[in-house]
């Protein structure tokens, strides 16, 4: 199974955005065209989401919610990252508290045991 993509099995493929848009303009050669029809009547879903598309006015209508779609993806990774990072670390004052009282200890340990 792909590490890139887990829920998409290895043996189907999915079509390339651009060869998506060829066909949706109808600049798809004979061959490829057969090849992607073979691959939307194997998947469902490919299927559905080909006849959304279809129902655009244009290829660039949808190839500006594709690239809005990507960029809200990468937009909510990158703030999950953020906040995982956050609720990792530790804030300073908390290392620098159980220093001074490691420290602290240390020095009455020492003063202690140097007593008669």
């Amino acid at each position: 199974m792909s590490t890139k993509n887990p829920h998409i099995p290895p043996s189907k493929s999915v079509p390339d955005n651009t060869v998506v848009l060829e066909y949706l303009n109808n600049d798809l050669s004979d061959a490829a065209k057969r090849q992607l029809e073979e691959m939307l009547t194997d998947d469902e879903l490919l299927g559905d989401a080909m006849e959304g598309l279809k129902q655009l006015k244009d290829g660039h209508e949808a190839a500006a919610i594709s690239s809005q779609l990507n960029r809200m993806i990468k937009d909510k990774i990158r703030k999950r990252r953020r906040i995982r990072l956050k609720s990792i670390s530790f804030p300073l004052w908390i290392i620098l508290l159980i220093t001074t009282l490691l420290l602290l200890m240390l020095a009455g340990y020492v003063i202690i045991s140097k007593l008669p």
